[in-house]
């Protein structure tokens, strides 16, 4: 694994939206995790961390443990702290799990959206999911992830929440847009991706509109089923450790 490049220092927040140090480096670790600009098993040594970030050792060890915690990073005795890398049987069962949980928040959020959490779907709508458009890639993975929060949020169960984001970031290091779509796989796959999400997205918010739960659920659990069954294929053969 090549060590982190200078272009993570770029991806600290402005000064005035996170003031300890730890925070922003731990923001910005954590935003190249999940963007795939630091890959699954990558080695994150405090050593060349600290000089590219231009902090203390201090500052980049308080910053890994947050990623830890937070479930993007392992530490391991004796190796030190890697980004997260799951093996196919791990994912089988996060998606497993994810659809099960996520399901029964698309049914809880039917009945208590609000209309300002239903213009919010409808406004990520158009950006969440991927076109011909390799640039489109990027934009989808932020709206997408922003549109199911939405769902999550609106289930009001703050435990259920807490839980899909744990899920949600075992998952996105390990099937981010970029791995999973990458351009040079072509705009037919990414038209074909696209159309899928593009339908369930709309069928989803319909459901929610009609405050229909149990249409929801079922919408959300058999999608990302069926998403997974797709991924299993593609990460099965190209990028994951076998058990």
């Amino acid at each position: 694994m090549s060590p982190p490049t200078p272009s993570l220092r770029s991806l600290l927040p402005e000064a005035s939206e996170l003031s300890p140090r730890a925070d922003a480096v731990f923001a910005a670790l954590r935003r190249a995790v999940l963007e795939g600009k630091l890959l699954p098993g990558e080695p994150l040594r405090q050593e060349t961390l600290a000089v590219e970030f231009g902090v203390s050792h201090i500052t980049i060890r308080d910053a890994l443990n947050k990623l830890v915690a937070e479930r993007l990073a392992v530490r391991t005795p004796y190796k030190g702290v890697r980004v997260i890398e799951l093996s196919v049987d791990d994912l089988r069962e996060a998606y497993a799990t994810r659809a099960v949980l996520e399901g029964w928040a698309a049914e809880l959020a039917a009945g208590r959206i609000t209309p300002a959490e239903l213009a919010e779907l409808r406004r990520l709508l158009p950006d969440s999911y991927v076109t011909a458009d390799p640039a489109s890639v990027e934009r989808a993975r932020r709206a997408n992830r922003q549109f199911h929060d939405v769902i999550i949020q609106a289930s009001g169960n703050r435990l259920l929440g807490r839980l899909l984001q744990d899920i949600w970031n075992r998952l996105d290091p390990m099937t981010s847009y970029s791995r999973t779509l990458d351009s040079q796989q072509g705009a037919e796959l990414r038209q074909q991706w696209g159309e899928r999400d593009r339908l369930n997205h709309t069928a989803l918010l319909q459901a929610l509109q009609d405050g229909d739960g149990a249409r929801a659920r079922r919408l959300e659990t058999e999608y990302i089923q069926e998403v997974w069954n797709i991924l299993e294929k593609i990460l099965e053969t190209a990028y994951l450790p076998k058990e």
